[in-house]
């Protein structure tokens, strides 16, 4: 069968929830296409769920209501949760540590968010996704299979695809395009050809901070992934903690010109690191508005600089000005051996890759963030680059998530409409009632 009524782009969290409430909502003949043999998006990192409006959605973008926010938030908590190896790690309900926390921040003007949170762990990603894939009883996988373009034919639509060097076409009434951050590009400039408008939104840059768990369990065993957000004195600029991994290990994400530093944190094996990005908000306006290209240029950059893996800095190095260097990377002279690598990056300068004005921002704010916290600024502590969170690609939508391409619906972080797993889940359910309600 080559015809559907929803042609879906991206098998991630956004795709899924998007193909599971079309179920629900009674539509039938679903396909979800994913050029990865074995994909699912950011399911398969880590698995950290916040089930707060603040956290991964904008209500303007979305245009809804905070109450709405809250109301499919639960929706996905509910599909969640029934995964056996799902597990509540942050409890906000009368937990009068949180207030403490909060107004320590608030008296050095942070701000300090504690959503709800659950967490499965990368070792549990593949058991979830199956989990979650085999509640869909309506919906085919075309996994392994490139989308090469998206055609209109006869009022419907046309995926010219490509697997194992074949060519097929599979016809749709309606298109829900939800590729993730590893797809954003691609569907950028597929969209430009099909007609649907987009442009350039902010994009974060920076580092993911390392550092000996004793140093930052007074916070995490509060809240698991605690958001401290920033305002900068100097330049006004926003920078934020994102992916706190208590227990957790520094990692790498693999493109195509470069490789990016995250983090995670595994189900049953802990490090004796706590790691965490520390990330500031980039906008550009003309006449260089890419922040895609921005981006790309620092990680390509660090990629140079780094003979082709990412760069690490103690922070007692950083302090003093110079770069650190393999032959001191352990010295237990200057206590660097209190927190070792979880990560073989390369000894080197951070600073010969971000732009001065990032540096200046992320230093000021890890310096409050000490003196919310003490003992992040220990020198052992460690400082990877680049960290780039590439959620700059923006679709105008309809409350619906429409796009000016009747029929062409977008969902998730590759779109813009999310930033986490249960953000990018949320904009698919409101994806799928738009398509149901106009099109069925």
């Amino acid at each position: 069968m080559s015809d559907f009524n929803a042609l879906i782009i991206g098998s991630g969290p956004a795709g899924l929830f998007t193909a599971m409430w079309l179920e629900r909502l009674g539509i039938d003949k679903i396909a979800i296409f994913d050029r990865n043999q074995y994909s699912a998006g950011g399911l398969l990192n880590d698995g950290k769920l916040n089930f707060d409006y603040r956290v991964g959605i904008d209500l303007d973008e979305l245009q809804i209501s905070k109450e709405e926010a809250q109301t499919l938030m639960q929706e996905v908590k509910q599909v969640f949760i029934k995964f056996p190896l799902c597990q509540q790690v942050t409890f906000i309900e009368n937990n009068e540590r949180i207030d403490a926390w909060r107004k320590i921040a608030g008296e050095h003007n942070v701000e300090f968010i504690a959503p709800e949170q659950w967490h499965y762990g990368t070792d549990n990603g593949k058991k979830f996704v199956d989990y979650l894939r085999s509640s869909l009883v309506n919906t085919t996988f075309f996994l392994g299979t490139e989308v090469i373009s998206i055609e209109r034919e006869n009022g419907r639509f046309c995926f010219v695809c490509r697997k194992d060097r074949k060519r097929k076409e599979y016809f749709g009434k309606t298109v829900l395009a939800s590729p993730g951050r590893s797809g954003a590009y691609w569907f950028r400039d597929t969209s430009r050809e099909t007609g649907v408008n987009n442009n350039f939104g902010p994009i974060d840059v920076g580092i993911r901070v390392e550092l000996n768990k004793k140093s930052y369990d007074s916070i995490t065993d509060v809240v698991y992934d605690p958001k401290f957000i920033f305002h900068t004195k100097r330049h006004g600029d926003r920078v934020r903690t994102f992916c706190t991994n208590p227990g957790g290990r520094v990692r790498i994400e693999n493109y195509d010109s470069f490789k990016l530093i995250n983090g995670d944190a595994l189900f049953d094996r802990k490090t004796e690191n706590t790691n965490f990005a520390l990330i500031n908000t980039v906008s550009l306006t003309q006449p260089f508005s890419d922040t895609t290209e921005f981006g790309r240029m620092i990680a390509r950059q660090f990629f140079l600089l780094g003979g082709g893996r990412p760069i690490v800095q103690r922070i007692g190095d950083f302090r003093e000005g110079k770069r650190s260097s393999q032959s001191t990377f352990n010295s237990k002279t200057r206590h660097f051996d209190r927190c070792r690598a979880t990560y073989n990056a390369v000894p080197g300068d951070i600073t010969l890759g971000l732009p001065a004005r990032i540096v200046d921002n992320l230093w000021e704010s890890l310096k409050t963030l000490d003196k919310i916290v003490p003992g992040i600024l220990h020198p052992s502590t460690l400082l990877y680059a680049p960290e780039i969170k590439f959620f700059d690609t923006h679709f105008p939508t309809d409350r619906h998530l429409e796009t000016n391409i009747e029929g062409i619906f977008v969902a998730g972080d590759g779109t813009g409409k999310s930033r986490g797993i249960v953000g990018a889940a949320v904009s698919g359910i409101i994806a799928a009632t738009g398509i149901t309600g106009k099109y069925f």
